[in-house]
């Protein structure tokens, strides 16, 4: 034994494990991975409203799933569970994997996700009405999209510093995974998310700094109109 976890002040406090769980991605094959947390006053018996923090960018480990110690939750206390949630985006999973998402960020895992949500539909505690996703930056764009493409599976997203368009973003960036918009005008068009607005259905907020040098405000101002 290598080590191990003193717990004591954890149980004291009457905390609730994080559960890690599977599902299956969007391709139907691909194993995944997701997390949820609890609050400490959990009923089985009651229903409970679920949060998706997320950021889903290509290789980050940004509100993924993970087996290492998951602080509890505060948020979680205020009686959400809290659902973190892996794509195929997800990073250790190999090239092949990652592969799947280039010249398409925004639609591999965003399916993904939507999938693991699903997941957890046939848990009697989860209110299936009441499944809201928030981020910031790439997890505002994630949050923004999956509202749109997911009406049935969300009903709120906030959106902090969204990117809403790839054709705005910084070359550095975007051209590593999606190459020109002259080369690849599908993938550029398919993401873009100031020409799906009109798919919106639940409750959407979006909030967007004046001083953003990266993700800069024509994303958020665009979205709107």
């Amino acid at each position: 034994e290598i080590a191990k976890s003193d717990l004591t002040k954890f149980n004291e406090l009457g905390l609730k494990k994080a559960e890690m769980f599977t599902y299956k991605a969007a391709d139907g094959t691909t194993v995944l991975r997701g997390l949820i947390q609890f609050p400490s006053n959990f009923d089985p018996a009651k229903k409970y409203p679920v949060l998706v923090p997320v950021y889903g960018g290509p290789a980050s480990a940004s509100n993924t799933a993970r087996e290492t110690f998951v602080t509890p939750s505060a948020v979680a206390e205020y009686g959400f569970l809290i659902v973190n949630l892996d794509s195929r985006a997800a990073p250790g999973m190999g090239k092949r994997t990652l592969d799947s998402i280039y010249l398409k960020l925004g639609q591999v895992e965003i399916d993904d996700m939507a999938e693991g949500v699903k997941a957890l539909g046939n848990r009697p505690y989860v209110d299936r009405a009441r499944i809201g996703m928030y981020g910031t930056s790439y997890g505002g764009y994630s949050s923004v999209l999956s509202i749109l493409r997911y009406p049935d599976v969300y009903a709120a997203a906030s959106a902090s510093s969204a990117g809403t368009a790839w054709i705005h973003y910084d070359s550095m960036y975007t051209e590593r995974y999606m190459d020109t918009p002259q080369q690849n005008p599908d993938g550029y068009e398919g993401t873009d998310l100031c020409k799906q607005a009109g798919k919106l259905k639940g409750n959407l907020l979006l909030i967007h700094g004046l001083q953003d040098p990266v993700v800069v405000q024509q994303h958020s101002v665009a979205r709107a109109d």
